[in-house]
């Protein structure tokens, strides 16, 4: 068998050894952008996912592959302690080879009960956390912590090429099948209606058109630009700001468009440099250590 470092340039870029650093950040990022949008939903939970509320006939959803029965009413909250548990556990890193699985078949089942209702959101959480679970072979880090096992880097780099391509397909479907171009009116248009929140509605009376136009040409050329701005190293601090700026007018003038804004925002640490991501973590674990020595204090007081 070839070794690695035996491989052709572009054949080691996708699947030889990386820090594993930036995929355990985003297993953290993007496990709490889902617990947040789980969470948001949950209040039309008996709907969505028991027989109690509106679900397509069979026939109606003959295109889908896969159509779940919904759930019996008694067992929702049983679902609810699975889905909310395994989600929070991935958060805090507990049982991430078991839990990387169980986030991908619950967040699986909840599509596919009523797959003509869900969002891009579920189907780019069941993609991605596909991935994750595949490439969870082991502990990622040494039992003292402190020194990373290397990885391969097919699952990053397969994640990395996902944010990449959503974002530059949005914007080459916005000029092909849309009037981006030819209208410099379409963002003032969409951010009305169902779409408008109260800032939305505060911009419409204090904002020129013209700033509109502004603002729909900058998001469809950071779109178009997504492949150089974040495949480039040297551009990336460029692609950052303005991927934040772009994903945060999404969340705070498109109603409950926030949830997807967030969502987006989490593939960012995915082109963050392994240093900077590993002074963070060592920051936070100083920060964590200082604020678990009262609470062992008080819990040896209490014990005696």
């Amino acid at each position: 068998m070839t070794r690695p470092r035996e491989w052709p340039e572009w054949l080691q870029w996708w699947f030889g050894p990386v820090n594993p650093i930036r995929l355990e950040t985003f297993r953290m990022l993007f496990s709490v952008s889902l617990l947040v949008f789980m969470l948001a939903w949950w209040q039309h939970a008996e709907e969505w996912l028991t027989p109690t509320g509106f679900h397509p006939s069979r026939e109606a959803l003959r295109s889908f592959t896969l159509v779940f029965p919904p759930l019996p009413r008694p067992l929702l909250p049983w679902f609810g302690v699975v889905l909310f548990g395994s989600i929070t556990a991935l958060v805090v890193g507990e049982k991430t080879r078991l839990m990387r699985w169980l986030v991908f078949l619950c967040i699986t089942y909840v599509t596919c009960v009523d797959p003509l209702s869900s969002f891009t959101l579920n189907r780019l959480y069941i993609a991605s956390f596909a991935l994750l679970a595949l490439s969870a072979e082991g502990a990622y880090w040494n039992v003292d912590g402190t020194r990373p096992r290397p990885r391969s880097a097919w699952a990053l780099r397969m994640l990395q090429a996902t944010f990449i391509t959503q974002v530059f397909t949005a914007g080459i479907c916005k000029i092909t099948w849309g009037q981006w171009l030819d209208d410099p009116y379409i963002l003032w248009s969409q951010a009305q209606g169902h779409y408008k929140t109260p800032l939305a509605a505060w911009m419409y009376q204090h904002v020129p058109v013209g700033m509109w136009a502004w603002m729909q040409y900058s998001a469809l050329s950071f779109e178009l630009l997504c492949p150089l701005l974040f495949v480039v190293r040297a551009l990336r601090p460029i692609g950052f700001l303005w991927g934040f700026a772009f994903f945060m007018l999404i969340a705070l003038t498109m109603h409950e468009l926030i949830y997807f804004s967030f969502q987006l925002l989490s593939f960012f640490v995915l082109f963050v440099d392994d240093e900077i991501l590993h002074g963070i973590r060592r920051r936070v674990r100083r920060r964590v250590r200082r604020l678990m020595i009262p609470l062992r204090r008080w819990g040896t007081e209490a014990g005696r």
